[in-house]
């Protein structure tokens, strides 16, 4: 027997009654986050403010899906979203800010830098962690700026417009140099003439060009090299990170290559000169 049409219309109407209630819990779960990932960031720059440094934030501020530690890139892009977005009227959502900052090009482009002109890509975290782990502390990085310097943490940086090539090099060096073949081997010459003078110890992170004369400046001084296991995902603060079309060596030039091939053994192929 068919059931009457009025009772059949009360069933779909609890159901719809349920849909909107569920609408309502979640609208209010959203709005409840979204007011605690603003607060939270806002406590993330607090921390900076005081002092603490992004690399030490990161290290201790856990993602707890993953149980692993966010990135200095994370770090950034939050401090980032408060300093420019938190007072803005209405504010955005959150994620909705955090993704348009973290993603402003999006899609995958061919981004092999030396052959594109977009050469200024910063260094990633995991290589610049390595190379401070054999270094010490990192005195200097001569092809830099203020955003790159957020990673790599250097006490000295110099700028395009300081022009590392010009200036003066001393102490541990982190060297990622613009991808640019002029630039390239004029880098290359001068970290090997600072190496062979005794005024740094260093380590360059380079496309693994063994063809290339620069390369071989670099290799002519080197201690050691990493060639790295997977290609770099080279970051811009306003960009997606992105794969290079080709893969990475790191030269070590210094006076601890048992400390080197102990660190760089976890990331790549270790090799010394002999």
């Amino acid at each position: 027997m068919k059931a009457p049409a009025g009772i059949v219309q009360s069933v779909f109407d609890f159901a719809i009654r349920e849909i909107n209630a569920l609408e309502i819990r979640i609208v209010t779960a959203e709005d409840d986050a979204d007011a605690m990932l603003w607060e939270q960031a806002r406590q993330v720059v607090a921390q900076l403010d005081a002092g603490l440094s992004q690399r030490e934030l990161a290290k201790q501020w856990i993602n707890v899906r993953t149980g692993e530690p966010y990135s200095q890139m994370h770090v950034s892009f939050t401090a980032r979203l408060i300093r420019e977005k938190f007072t803005f009227q209405p504010r955005p959502r959150f994620r909705d800010a955090y993704n348009e900052s973290a993603n402003a090009t999006s899609g995958k482009v061919n981004r092999l830098l030396h052959q594109t002109g977009d050469y200024e890509w910063y260094s990633p975290p995991e290589v610049v962690d390595a190379a401070r782990d054999v270094l010490g502390v990192i005195d200097l990085d001569p092809a830099s700026c203020d955003v790159a310097n957020t990673v790599v943490q250097a006490a000295t940086i110099y700028t395009e417009q300081d022009n590392g090539l010009e200036q003066p090099w001393r102490g541990r060096v982190f060297l990622n140099p613009p991808y640019r073949s002029a630039d390239l081997e004029r880098f290359a010459a001068k970290f090997a003439d600072h190496v062979r003078a005794g005024d740094i110890q260093g380590i360059a992170l380079v496309n693994n060009a063994t063809d290339t004369q620069w390369f071989r400046t670099f290799a002519s001084a080197a201690t050691a090299f990493c060639f790295l296991s997977s290609r770099c995902r080279f970051w811009q603060p306003d960009r997606d990170a992105d794969t290079a079309l080709q893969g990475q060596v790191v030269v070590y030039s210094g006076p601890d290559r048992d400390a080197f091939c102990q660190r760089f053994a976890r990331v790549g192929l270790v090799l010394v000169r002999p």
